[in-house]
């Protein structure tokens, strides 16, 4: 167990030439030591420790288990302190970052360095696990029902829509119409531009009804009312 750190700006820059250097071939190790001592992090203002050795199976698995490690520090603390979450991206580096055949391939510096710009934060493979997870809890379930290292579809068309990811009723609404209980994941097509009724058409749909209602207000059912014919078909789908 390790006692949770913040990185500071200079143990960002130095994770942040990690990064670059391995993106241009390199295979060092993550600098995890070098960047667990001042000046490169600080410690936490709460006693909390997280298991460095924990090998996660999912984001649903790493959002619950950092929901109970968090369940007693204040939320708004936590979404502010950035070095938080970039620490722990370097902690857990190989399960969000794995090698496959000695090699890791790295995305978007956004999915391990949390983005300054509040449009990307929802990037972040560590701090978006958590955020959807203590939000919505079993509803996180199709944007979080991947590996850790994945971003997937799910994330990036709703979790980048205020709108549409702060509003419960809606969360859950979505969850109704494209998870398929029976096979425990989400149901095939779902995300199929071709397909009637799909994400990208239910985006465009809310978006106009949210000109006239209150979708805050209402409650899955209510929303699930409102959607039209095209979406019944998701409603009836087949879980057998």
């Amino acid at each position: 167990m390790k006692d949770l750190l913040c990185l500071t700006d200079s143990g960002r820059k130095i994770f942040a030439e990690y990064l670059q250097r391995i993106r241009s071939g390199g295979s060092e190790s993550p600098p995890r030591d070098e960047l667990s001592r001042e000046p490169y992090s600080t410690a936490f203002s709460s006693a909390i420790q997280v298991d460095e050795s924990t090998n996660f199976s999912s984001r649903i698995e790493l959002g619950e288990y950092l929901h109970r490690t968090f369940q007693k520090s204040d939320r708004n603390t936590l979404l502010s302190n950035y070095g938080i979450w970039d620490w722990l991206a370097l902690l857990w580096f190989d399960n969000i970052c794995p090698l496959d055949q000695g090699i890791r391939k790295v995305r978007e510096t956004a999915r391990y360095i949390l983005s300054r710009d509040r449009s990307d934060y929802y990037r972040h493979l560590i701090l978006g696990s958590w955020d959807l997870y203590s939000l919505y809890g079993l509803y996180s379930r199709l944007f979080l029902n991947c590996p850790p290292y994945i971003h997937n579809d799910w994330t990036e068309q709703l979790a980048s829509r205020q709108d549409i990811i702060t509003n419960k009723g809606l969360i859950e609404a979505v969850d109704w119409l494209y998870w398929d209980d029976k096979r425990g994941r989400p149901k095939i097509g779902a995300t199929d531009r071709k397909r009637q009724g799909n994400i990208r058409r239910l985006i465009m749909v809310i978006g106009q009804l949210d000109l006239t209602y209150d979708l805050h207000a209402m409650s899955a059912d209510e929303i699930l009312l409102l959607l039209p014919e095209e979406f019944d078909l998701w409603k009836m789908y087949p879980t057998k």
